[in-house]
């Protein structure tokens, strides 16, 4: 109890110190200036820290609602300023969705149609109960499954029980820690490893609608230092050229390390042209945790209509996974 006395005396300190000019001014400049970095990226660090901006929003907005209830309005402004500049970059994921979300779907009984379902899902690279996730790609129904950070250990116990629905699967496990598995319910073709010295992208590409729909799969390194961040900046630009060399409809799905609002992730959609499958947040990681942010995807190409989407869990993998439902124009 002592303990909790103290901290809310000094929590009381800390706010009369705040409603003080000097106080409200350097709160001011910090907050504003915080937002300011955030959507400026400059470096790592920064990319990093601004993976968590949605919390940051949350803070904000109880910063706001709680200065302006004690009638600090020049503190609730400052708030309200910090927030609209870092809000364009998630408010598009916070909209409602256009189309009738799964679950009431689910509840109508009603089917969604679909040319083509995807399901990707980042198993856990140390997971010791893989099969929860091949089990979950199982009842699925998805037409082509992408799984990543497979281990040799972890691919067979995967493939034991993925092939007698999947019979068509191609997979890529000699780069340690892009262990990747594509599986599909229609013929695979094409299929091989692109690679940049460390980095591969298993490609190949199914038939459906009558059109050649050509698939990528790929996750990124996570950017923990400065080297790293630049490698994630060459595997975005590598991953943006292999769909540029691409013509017809296109499919990117995996692990990117990033989220959608950052640097990199904004200027792989740019120069591709890709389309996020997101009708929502639709956050990922970690998938026990009450706080995820949204890091792995399902990108198309203009061609292809994405007309559902949702996350996947119930796995003992740490990523969420993400099924999206496809429809594709028929060739005339």
């Amino acid at each position: 109890m002592r303990v909790f006395a103290q901290i809310s005396n000094y929590l009381q300190l800390f706010i009369r110190w705040v409603e003080l000019y000097t106080g409200r001014f350097i709160l001011a400049l910090l907050l504003i200036s915080c937002s300011v970095i955030m959507v400026w990226e400059p470096g790592w660090i920064v990319s990093a820290i601004d993976a968590l901006r949605i919390p940051y929003a949350i803070f904000l907005v109880a910063f706001v609602m709680f200065f302006f209830l004690r009638s600090n309005y020049a503190l609730a402004t400052a708030g309200g300023i910090a927030l609209l500049i870092i809000a364009p970059g998630i408010w598009p994921y916070f909209k409602t969705a256009n189309e009738t979300p799964a679950q009431r779907k689910q509840e109508k009984k009603a089917v969604v149609e679909a040319d083509l379902t995807i399901l990707h899902f980042n198993v856990k690279e140390n997971n010791k109960k893989i099969q929860t996730v091949a089990e979950a790609a199982l009842s699925s129904g998805a037409t082509i499954v992408s799984l990543q950070e497979l281990r040799p250990a972890s691919f067979r116990i995967v493939d034991s029980l993925m092939r007698n629905k999947y019979p068509y699967r191609y997979s890529e496990l000699d780069y340690p820690g892009f262990g990747m598995a594509l599986y599909s319910q229609i013929p695979l073709a094409d299929t091989q490893t692109i690679a940049q010295e460390y980095f591969p992208l298993l490609s190949a590409s199914v038939r459906a609608q009558g059109q050649t729909v050509h698939l990528l799969a790929g996750t990124t390194s996570t950017p923990t230092n400065d080297k790293d961040f630049k490698q994630q900046a060459a595997e975005f630009a590598f991953m943006a050229q292999q769909v540029q060399a691409l013509e017809g409809p296109v499919v990117l799905m995996g692990d990117m390390n990033a989220v959608p609002w950052s640097e990199h992730m904004q200027a792989l959609l740019e120069k591709t042209q890709l389309l996020d499958s997101r009708k929502d947040l639709s956050a990922t990681y970690p998938a026990q945790s009450p706080m995820q942010i949204p890091i792995d995807y399902i990108l198309h190409s203009k061609q292809i209509r994405c007309v559902q989407f949702t996350t996947v869990g119930g796995t003992s993998s740490n990523h969420l996974g993400l099924m999206g439902y496809y429809r594709i124009p028929p060739t005339r």
